[in-house]
């Protein structure tokens, strides 16, 4: 750890970046890529928009849910061990999906996926904790998070393409081939970081509920809101919702959806990258710290979002992709939270807070697709009405995160490690 405190680029950090960076590259493309083929699974499986949100919403779920052992498996045994057994439960939920006959095993290779890319971030932020400086984790997350970033725009206008001369299928089948590599990488490249050892003699149930615990720590609860609302917005609709909101609000044809969802999607690339460089730069320079970043972030966040949801139209569609940057940027708040507590500790506080973010994200994604499901459909295009709904909902949960926020900062800068 002494000569990585002197010096964060070198071929350690390498065999760190490049195994859990293609790892969740693949999870953001297979969880987005949903918003390019819905057409066509919708046709396929003859889906409501209630179906077609559930659907992609199991995956969110799923992901979810699984965080919570994730976090103890992470710190019991560590990022490498977990993650290469879970990225080979995420190539048979690939293959499902490839060769799904009907709605229950489209759910089930869904769920299959969200389970096996769920620590494809956590593991990495385990690792890179472990491993690498603590002050420069803001750099680091945003680096490894941009790679993410950059296969939500591969999941846009190039799979578009690609399907005009492969079956959907055969082209998820070359992706479950990809993944299946992913976790091959991660086995033999990665290395082994200690575990923490259960020297007390607590069995993982008790392991379980003390991670649990931190739910009510006053640490979490001032970072945790804002952060889970604006990524739920992020996962809800760039894996399923923008692609439909472009075509029945902003009523854009095919290749215009297309290449404004590859727009969107560097958006957040941009902001997965600079959420981090920026505030490691603001940091050095005195100009603001993390804290502020973050709530500046979701307040900017909040009024381009109000901006969609009130004047929804082809002149706003561009506002996605602001919306996307500025969602990402308040991924500051993980080095936050890596910093407000000890390092045997963030496997499972990480876990929980991405358990969180995927549980809302779940339910804003199914509820979109609810609420859509009261208006008629006209030649094909959900209603107008209902996506305006579906946002001012959300809307009012980004409020009330942000002046949360606003007014927990400064007890959470008395708070730091360092």
């Amino acid at each position: 750890m002494t000569s990585m405190e002197q010096r964060l680029i070198s071929p350690l950090f390498f065999r760190l970046l490049i195994p859990f960076g293609l790892a969740f590259f693949l999870g953001m493309f297979m969880g987005s890529i949903n918003s390019i083929i819905a057409p066509i699974i919708v046709l396929a499986f003859e889906l409501s928009p209630a179906d077609l949100g559930f659907i992609s919403s199991v995956n969110l779920i799923a992901f979810g849910l699984a965080q919570l052992p994730l976090g103890v498996f992470l710190d019991r045994y560590g990022a490498k061990k977990t993650l290469s057994g879970m990225l080979m439960i995420a190539v048979a939920g690939v293959v499902l999906f490839a060769a799904a006959k009907n709605y229950l095993s489209l759910l089930t290779a869904r769920a299959l996926m969200g389970i096996g890319f769920s620590g494809s971030l956590m593991a990495a932020f385990k690792a890179f904790t472990y491993w690498l400086p603590r002050k420069r984790l803001a750099l680091v997350f945003s680096i490894q998070s941009l790679i993410g970033g950059l296969g939500f725009m591969l999941a846009t206008r190039p799979v578009s393409i690609a399907l005009e001369y492969i079956p959907w299928r055969v082209f998820i089948m070359l992706c479950a081939g990809a993944v299946l590599v992913s976790a091959l990488l991660v086995m033999t490249v990665v290395p082994d970081d200690i575990p923490v050892r259960n020297e007390s003699g607590e069995s993982f149930f008790d392991v379980f509920k003390g991670m649990m615990r931190f739910a009510g720590d006053r640490r979490f609860i001032y970072v945790a809101p804002v952060v889970t609302a604006t990524e739920a917005v992020l996962f809800s609709f760039s894996y399923l919702w923008v692609g439909p909101w472009l075509r029945d609000v902003a009523m854009l044809d095919e290749r215009s959806v297309g290449l404004m969802m590859l727009f969107s999607s560097s958006g957040i690339a941009a902001g997965y990258f600079l959420n981090g460089v920026l505030a490691d730069f603001f940091a050095r320079m005195n100009w603001l710290t993390w804290e502020k970043l973050y709530l500046y972030s979701g307040i900017l966040f909040t009024v381009t979002f109000a901006v969609l949801t009130f004047c929804g139209g082809p002149t706003t569609a561009p506002l996605w992709a602001l919306v996307m940057f500025l969602s990402t940027m308040t991924m500051i708040s993980f080095p936050i939270i890596g910093r407000l507590f000890d390092a045997d500790e963030t496997g499972r506080i990480f876990s929980l807070l991405n358990f969180i973010i995927f549980l809302a994200s779940f339910v804003v994604q199914w509820l979109v697709g609810i609420i859509l499901d009261f208006y008629p459909v006209v030649d094909g295009h959900f209603a107008h009405g209902g996506y305006m709904l579906g946002l001012g909902l959300i809307l009012i949960m980004n409020i009330a995160a942000v002046i949360h926020l606003y007014i927990s900062i400064p007890k959470m800068e008395t708070l730091k490690k360092f």
